[in-house]
């Protein structure tokens, strides 16, 4: 495996490559994982945005004002909302969260790539050692907890896959029920309670949210299945490419598993993202009133992983 210096489009990157995979991170924006490239179907797994220049955006900007391309950390909410408990109650915390849109410290260690990265409006430390092993991107976070209180949070992956018409989404079995988090044409009211893979929308008609339709103008989905993950993996199903990409991860530390499933309504995008978590529902608040809430403690730590695996799917 190779790790160097490079660029994408106009702004610096490192690129990790084997002879399967290519991936290219930004430690200064965000850490975003830009692109990851599966070399035997010539296929770029994540969505990218057609801007010829790399969209920046200020720190606790809205997510919509930056590239919205490519894979982001989302810490310490997904969306905005106002902390609730001393000593930052009150205290907003920024669209889609803080680290996305800060500069992280990177160096290259070996066969990793080390960033870490400090809260802005809450004292705490995140750090992702990332490096590929065969067909797979893995991802290890370490969150440190800088303050002598509790603190409450969301970690979310947030990946924008490309996607095409009739992509399989697979999850483990026991998973059938998801509670709707962001009202829409689709699945209708914030909170609604629906059976999965098949559902009935609000106009009575049948979905299969196993399933992506082909890219119209109207829908859009956001859910978070409904109790803790009853395995640590989900995987996506490209006929088109006969591409799988499975992402693995811990179920004790990441236990909720949302989906977002853009069928081109917003930004003319066409992508799908699936979103582990340690939190649901996509508010610090919110995830607590639904008792789905993470949390670490006083001057603690905690790790987990994310494995991303690109294969052949015959």
């Amino acid at each position: 495996m190779n790790i160097i210096s490079a660029s994408y489009k106009d702004v610096e990157a490192v690129i990790l490559e084997n002879d399967v995979l290519k991936v290219m991170v930004l430690p200064k924006f965000g850490s975003k994982t830009a692109s990851l490239f599966y070399k035997p179907a010539g296929y770029e797994t994540l969505w990218q945005n057609p801007s010829q220049t790399f969209i920046r955006a200020g720190y606790g900007a809205p997510y919509p004002e930056g590239d919205i391309s490519g894979f982001d950390e989302m810490f310490p909410t997904i969306s905005r909302c106002l902390y609730e408990d001393p000593p930052w109650q009150g205290v907003e915390a920024p669209d889609h969260g803080e680290v996305w849109s800060l500069p992280w410290n990177g160096t290259i260690n070996g066969d990793f790539l080390v960033v870490r990265v400090n809260g802005v409006r809450f004292p705490y430390r995140l750090e992702k050692r990332v490096s590929l092993e065969g067909q797979t991107l893995m991802l290890r976070y370490t969150l440190e907890n800088l303050s002598p209180v509790q603190f409450h949070y969301i970690w979310a992956a947030h990946p924008l896959f490309n996607t095409c018409r009739g992509m399989e989404f697979v999850v483990p079995g026991g998973m059938d029920r998801i509670i709707n988090a962001v009202p829409g044409p689709i699945l209708g009211g914030y909170g609604r309670t629906l059976p999965f893979p098949e559902c009935t929308g609000p106009d009575g008609k049948p979905v299969d949210l196993s399933r992506v339709p082909e890219k119209n103008l109207a829908g859009y989905q956001k859910y978070y299945f409904a109790g803790r993950v009853s395995e640590g993996w989900c995987a996506l199903v490209n006929p088109e490419k006969h591409v799988r990409i499975t992402m693995r991860f811990p179920k004790e530390e990441v236990p909720y598993l949302g989906m977002w499933v853009n069928e081109g309504s917003w930004e003319d995008q066409y992508n799908i993202a699936p979103e582990p978590a340690s939190a649901a529902m996509d508010r610090i608040d919110f995830s607590r009133m639904w008792d789905m809430g993470s949390s670490i403690g006083p001057f603690t730590k905690k790790s987990w992983y994310l494995a991303i695996e690109v294969s052949e799917e015959k």
